[in-house]
Order: structure tokens, then C-alpha cells, then sequence
């Protein structure tokens, strides 16, 4: 039972890397999936350690190996596949390695944002700088809703952007690897309590994810972590309470 966790983070390892061969072979989809199931494996390996109380520190240092993976690498690759693409639209003969090779500063930011995580001992209801998780399931979430948006919906117009044009993609590659360490409040998910006070953040999230998905469909996959990023950083301006 205590080898439990450790075989869930390895598995969230191994599709984490499977995830970077489909996408290097055009297939970002498929490697954005992958990452999903990538973050519920996250999930449940902590859930799996709290029910057969199976903390140790290799745990928790395999914990942030496979993230950086999973989360790090992974999403980074989703990056370089678009700025790739772009840039070959731009100029068929242009080197393909060079310019889309920023992509991969979001690998470089997830891993001190890892490596930062790990050495802060102190318990909190909040993250500082933004999970790599939730960054890695906001890129992710661009190919899935290329995928399923109608194209000729705002959604799918916005996104596509990113496949046919450099800038938004640098723009997005910069603006994340800022938030990754940025000295910012994000709130987590996790619920300690069941008393408003507690958890108005998170239910106010939920429900404004309720009526973005109610409004824009499945489409509406990367607007839930923009939201959960705007949230983060505005909520302090009207409460000074967490």
C-alpha cells in the first residue's frame, strides 16, 4: 500500500513523456490529453498518500520529477509545435529550432517554480506564482478547444492565432514564465472547511466556471484558468482575507 502514490507519480511520469512524443509527431491532442490525465494522476497521488498516510521525501521529490515532465516539458512542447508552425508560415525556409526553442523557457520557469515549491515548508490555503499544473492545463487546453470549437466561433478564432502568427505565442511563452515565479497569490482548490468564509473564493471560481461553460461550451476550457489566474489576482483588492 505505501508503494501506491510512487507507482501513481510514475505513471503521471510516463504519460508525461508520452505526451511529448505524440506532440513532437503532430499530434497535439492527443498529447493534450495525455496531459490532463497527467494532472487527475497528480491528484491522486497525493489523495493516495493522505489514505495510506505514505509520505516520504522520495515521494515528494518524484512528485516534482514527474511534474516537470508532465507539466514542464510537456506543455513547452505544445509551445514549440505552434511557434514551429508559425513560423514556417511565415518563411518555408526559416530554421525551425532557434525561435521556437523559447518555448521551452516555460520548462526552465516550471522548474524553479518546482524547485521553489519544494523548499517552502510552510502549510498555506494559497500557491505563490502559478501551479504548474494549472499552466500546464491552460496550454493544453488550446489544441483540445481547436479541436472541438466551431470555427467560425470567437474561441476558436482567438486560438488559432497561435498556430498562423509568432507574437501571440512569444506574448503567452513570456506572460506564463513571469506567473510561474511571480511573488503572487494564486488560491488553492483544496476545501479545509464548509463555512462560506473559507471557501468563497472557490465557490465564486466554481460558479463562474459553471456559467462560462454554460455560455461557451467546451470551448471554454482555457477561459477556466484565465479566470482562475484573474481571480487570484484581483481577489485581494476587495478582500483583504484569503
Amino acid at each position: 500500500m505505501k508503494s501506491i502514490p510512487n507507482i501513481i507519480t510514475l505513471l503521471n511520469l510516463f504519460l508525461g513523456c508520452m505526451a511529448v512524443v505524440f506532440i513532437m509527431n503532430g499530434n497535439a491532442e492527443t498529447g493534450a490529453m495525455m496531459i490532463i490525465v497527467c494532472a487527475i494522476l497528480d491528484f491522486l497521488d497525493g489523495a493516495a498518500a493522505r489514505l495510506f498516510n505514505a509520505y516520504s521525501d522520495v515521494g515528494k521529490q518524484l512528485d516534482s520529477l514527474a511534474d516537470l515532465i508532465s507539466f514542464g516539458l510537456a506543455p513547452a512542447t505544445i509551445l514549440f509545435h505552434y511557434l514551429s508552425n508559425a513560423l514556417q508560415s511565415i518563411n518555408p525556409e526559416a530554421n525551425l529550432f532557434v525561435l521556437p526553442s523559447l518555448a521551452f523557457f516555460v520548462t526552465i520557469f516550471s522548474a524553479l517554480r518546482l524547485a521553489r515549491f519544494n523548499t517552502d515548508e510552510e502549510a498555506k490555503d494559497y500557491f505563490t506564482g502559478l501551479p504548474t499544473p494549472a499552466n500546464a492545463l491552460l496550454i493544453a487546453s488550446v489544441p483540445l478547444t481547436l479541436a472541438i470549437a466551431p470555427q467560425e466561433s470567437f474561441s476558436y478564432a482567438m486560438l488559432n492565432t497561435l498556430q498562423n502568427i509568432l507574437w501571440p505565442n512569444i506574448m503567452l511563452i513570456t506572460v506564463l514564465s513571469f506567473l510561474l515565479i511571480a511573488p503572487v497569490k494564486m488560491f488553492s482548490l483544496k476545501v479545509k472547511s464548509l463555512t462560506w468564509k473559507d471557501n468563497r473564493i472557490r465557490i465564486i471560481y466554481l460558479a463562474g466556471c459553471i456559467i462560462l461553460l454554460i455560455t461557451f461550451g467546451w470551448a471554454a476550457m482555457p477561459m477556466f484558468l484565465v479566470f482562475y489566474i484573474l481571480l487570484s489576482l484581483l481577489w485581494p483588492m476587495f478582500f483583504s482575507e484569503r
